[in-house]
């Protein structure tokens, strides 16, 4: 975006706030405002039919719609028209008030446009962003880009628009400055829509160049299961300068995604909020207990022998549990009144904090004469966080769930070793079991000048064993199960399939220093040619929300030992746990030896992930993707062996940026890195922090 256009927004979003405060003031004794549903404009962002609104998507809703309205920017001759095109777009609410989206709008599907007329064909993409701080009964602002950084110009513009809601009405005006002059959003704009009942929607809009008149409608609320709507717009009526009295429509789905409501935590409780323990025990009736052990104590005062014998037997009987129910490496202690706990997690692969969760309430159920548990997880046999749940007392909110009144690093490392007397041990099958994590992969490409959509599809298996402390051996097959004809032999993305190899084979060795610092090497076979080494070292902030890692490799072509490559890079991340939210920042040699930076971004829904990146090296690329898991919550595993789906797949789309013409490119930026780094590996994806 130009200089120009951030001044025309600066001065616009001025203008409209001194407008719209006057305006809106006189209005207040009208109505009160109320949070309309949001749908998706024609353009892909939220909004009427061509114009947008000054609100965005709520946060973690997802709408992806069909419509045959573009505008054909394409032609050879005469000023833009509208046409019956095929366009899908998927817009979300990634952060409060902050919307993403991108559109594919195509014409011919497998035209080559090298080769013959292919119409119109473009991947774009849509931001928007609604102004803080303004309340609710005063008006809305947004300021958004529609297709962010093309080059081609088919869509791109920047707007601002301000609104204002009076009970079932809703009222936007705005202005915007496209790229190419003369088409819808090229200077002021404005639209107004009447809801006589929550899923009809009438709307009448004036985009800048014509008048439009259309009807919305969705399926109510609660109709469909997991708060699914279907939605769908008709354009009834179009008088103005660029086509007259043409009818499109839209039709849709609006989801909240992911699980994050259904999503569980071990809450930390402030030591201001947890009721002293001797009120407690005061005002609880001893025949309350659910606890056999627990109402026997209160009866005949037992002796410290007898305790230290109770809190044993209770010892075991918890690790047995553990056992049955799945987990690996399961120590537990009866020291006093409080129990020691550790564990690794292999059952619940997506969300490590739901294992969290698991034990501290069967230590919880199973706590006899024990006050306190100290958890401990563990992850290739190396202690990583601990928390300490208070057993006796119920929760500060009356209920009966588990809490923990410290959360920190295991100050277990290799130069600090804690040496405890176990009462149980035992692990659900040998340490060392096969597991096989299965997943599809994707090579693909999307509207390009070759065709709207090719790919190669394949299956991959990573197998993969613990060997002792820290060490683990893997290793990852891929086989190509499909493929459109330009990705076959011969086709112009031909090098870029999937390929029936072995895709990486290593031995790693992990070493924890300190409480925040990891290091890592890792020796073996990557990227299907290259034997080499790796070295990953990462240090944490002491609240886990920050950490700096240093990911450097050294590699020969298995082919030709004199063709070598050198990966040196710095990463610095960022975890929002209010937000469930990450940034990776990348910087330096990557491992084709292109330099520069990247971002990484991924909010997270629970179990569910939508991924924003930017590459800048010898070209630029921004995607838009997510993140699902294949895998149930809980997985199962065998005594011997373990198969599993992947609990953090992957699948983005890209494109090219800044350049003078959307040239098809698949790389940029690309990491070698580990198929079990340490961020994923040891700390939950990054997500496993002291709070």
């Amino acid at each position: 975006m130009t200089s120009k256009h951030w001044t025309l927004v600066g001065g616009a979003v001025a203008c409209l706030k001194s407008t719209a405060i006057a305006g809106v003031a006189s209005g207040l004794s009208l109505a009160v405002a109320q949070a309309a549903p949001q749908d998706l404009a024609f353009p892909g962002y939220s909004g009427y039919l061509n114009v947008p609104s000054a609100t965005v998507l709520d946060h973690g809703q997802a709408d992806v719609m069909y419509s045959d309205q573009a505008l054909d920017t394409r032609q050879t001759s005469g000023n833009d028209t509208y046409g019956h095109f095929n366009n899908v777009a998927g817009t979300f609410g990634v952060f409060p008030l902050v919307e993403v989206g991108g559109r594919l709008t195509w014409d011919r599907t497998q035209a080559n446009c090298y080769q013959e007329t292919c119409g119109i064909r473009d991947l774009s993409a849509n931001i928007k962003v609604q102004a803080p701080f303004i309340p609710d009964n005063w008006f809305t602002l947004a300021a958004g880009v529609q297709d962010l950084g093309g080059e081609t110009d088919d869509f791109e513009s920047v707007y601002v628009v301000a609104g204002r809601e009076f009970g079932p009405v809703e009222i936007s005006a705005g202005y915007g400055d496209p790229k190419t002059p003369g088409r819808y959003l090229d200077g002021a704009f404005g639209g107004v829509s009447y809801r006589p009942v929550p899923w009809l929607n009438v709307m009448a809009e004036y985009d800048s160049q014509d008048v439009r008149l259309g009807l919305g409608a969705a399926s109510p609320e609660g109709l469909l299961p997991w708060g699914m709507q279907v939605k769908g717009k008709v354009l009834a009526y179009d008088e103005g300068d660029t086509d007259n009295d043409r009818h499109f429509f839209s039709l849709g789905l609006s989801i909240p995604f992911g699980n994050k409501p259904s999503k569980q935590r071990l809450e930390p409780v402030a030591a201001d909020r947890i009721e002293p323990v001797g009120r407690i025990s005061q005002s609880r009736n001893p025949t309350d207990s659910a606890d056999p052990v627990g109402r026997i104590s209160q009866r005949r005062n037992p002796t410290t022998s007898d305790q230290n014998n109770t809190g044993k037997k209770s010892a075991q009987n918890l690790g047995q549990q553990l056992v049955k129910a799945g987990y690996d490496r399961v120590s537990v202690a009866s020291e006093g009144d409080t129990l020691h706990i550790q564990w690794e997690n292999n059952i619940y692969t997506r969300d490590e904090r739901d294992s969290v969760l698991d034990v501290a309430r069967r230590a919880k159920a199973a706590a006899g004469v024990h006050k306190n548990a100290r958890l401990t997880l563990l992850n290739q046999n190396i202690p990583v966080v601990e928390r300490t749940v208070p057993l006796q007392e119920p929760h500060p909110d009356g209920s009966d769930e588990p809490y923990a009144i410290a959360s920190g690093f295991s100050k277990t490392s290799l130069l600090d070793r804690d040496e405890r007397e176990w009462d149980f041990q035992g692990s659900y099958g040998p340490t060392w079991k096969p597991r096989i994590t299965l997943s599809p992969t994707i090579s693909s490409g999307v509207a390009t000048e070759y065709g709207v959509w090719d790919a190669s599809v394949g299956i991959s298996a990573e197998v993969s064993a613990s060997l002792w402390t820290g060490a683990l051996a893997s290793a990852t097959y891929n086989t190509e199960i499909y493929q459109t004809e330009d990705f076959e032999k011969g086709g112009v993305f031909y090098e870029d399939r999937q390929r029936n190899a072995l895709i990486e084979a290593e031995v790693q060795q992990t070493f924890k220093l300190h409480p925040q610092l990891y290091t890592s090497f890792h020796g073996g076979r990557y990227a299907i040619d290259w034997n080499g080494g790796l070295n990953e070292t990462m240090i944490l902030s002491a609240n886990g929300h920050h950490s700096l890692s240093y990911l450097g490799g050294s590699f020969r072509h298995r082919d030709d030992s004199g063709f070598k490559r050198n990966q040196m890079l710095g990463r610095y991340s960022y975890y929002n746990p209010d937000l469930d939210a990450q940034f990776d920042v990348y910087g330096g040699q990557f491992f084709a030896e292109d330099t520069g930076f990247r971002l990484d971004s991924r909010f997270w829904f629970g179990d569910y992930a939508i991924t924003l990146s930017y590459k800048n090296t010898d070209a630029e690329f921004i995607s838009l993707g997510w993140v699902i898991p294949l895998t149930p919550e809980k997985t199962r595993q065998f005594r011997y062996a373990q198969v599993r789906g992947d609990a953090n797949w992957n699948y983005s789309v890209q494109s090219r940026i800044n350049e003078d013409q959307n040239l098809t490119a698949f790389g940029g930026a690309a990491i070698v890195r580990s198929a079990n780094p340490i961020q994923s590996l040891y700390l939950n994806r990054g997500r496993l922090t002291n709070d």
